[in-house]
């Protein structure tokens, strides 16, 4: 299985070009099609009290045009900095990311997303932009940190807890597993347990390695520090699981994960 279809987000934030980059060297490995989609944000309609509602929506009609201008000649140059001949498009969708690209990825085999700033006061109690991504498209995520430069040829590691969301964060990475140079699987339980995974990466022609994590009362520290510790350019994990809702309300494994690698975190639910 390749990838054939790939969404990336397009947007002003600061990873956007190194994004871009690293997408249309993935669509050209796969041979795959790249749609870029930068969002408008939420259309509230005409504002009261203007004078002139239909100059309004002109000037309005305007900017977003110069906006999305922007962004594709920005994707487009990005492509061709690769040297690459890849098949591409680029979207502007008057929406909120969320909807936009939730909607967009429900057909993509995979997306590409910014990865967002830590929150500093109280957690949120509801989804941020990237969880509710993944927890409504149906297709794996990679959350890209403003510093990646590449999802292919280097060391994998797989963040495995036997969960129904890791079994899938598995296969939905087994297009870039099958071209790392090498796979580790870290886990906290007894390795000897993990033969059934490993001997499913075995059928797919993937040679993986065990990492054992030091058990500690946060997993996300614990996987992000074997990340650093083994020089791993890329971590795959489910997104979510039994504790859904208290990890939304309160903080977890996911959220840390999602805000805090230095690495390119694929993550499937």
């Amino acid at each position: 299985m390749d990838y054939k279809s790939i969404v990336v987000e397009v947007d002003g934030d600061p990873g956007c070009r190194d994004r871009l980059r690293v997408a249309a060297l993935l669509a050209f490995t796969f041979g795959a099609h790249l749609t870029g989609i930068t969002t408008t944000g939420i259309s509230l309609g005409r504002v009261r009290g203007i004078e002139d509602p239909a100059r309004c929506d002109l000037l309005t009609l305007e900017r977003r045009r110069a906006h999305a201008h922007v962004h594709a000649t920005l994707m487009r140059d990005m492509v061709a900095e690769t040297g690459h001949a890849v098949s591409w498009s680029h979207e502007m969708i008057e929406d909120d990311p969320v909807r936009a690209l939730s909607r967009q990825g429900c057909m993509a085999d995979v997306l590409l997303l910014a990865q967002r700033a830590p929150w500093t006061g109280v957690p949120p109690i509801v989804a941020d932009v990237v969880e509710t991504i993944l927890l409504n498209c149906g297709r794996p995520a990679i959350v890209m940190p403003p510093s990646a430069t590449t999802l292919t040829g280097g060391h994998a590691m797989i963040a495995w807890n036997d969960s129904t969301e890791a079994a899938r964060a598995v296969a939905d990475s087994l297009p870039l597993l099958a071209r790392a140079s090498q796979v580790t699987v870290a886990a906290t339980d007894d390795m000897s347990g993990m033969a059934d995974l490993f001997h499913y990466l075995r059928c797919h022609g993937i040679e993986a390695s065990p990492y054992r994590l030091a058990p500690e009362s946060d997993p996300a520290e614990a996987l992000l520090r074997a990340v650093r510790a083994s020089t791993a350019g890329m971590l795959i994990a489910g997104c979510y699981g039994h504790a859904r809702v208290r990890e939304l309300m309160f903080g977890g494994t996911t959220r840390s994960l999602l805000q805090h690698a230095s690495v390119p975190l694929l993550m499937s639910h």
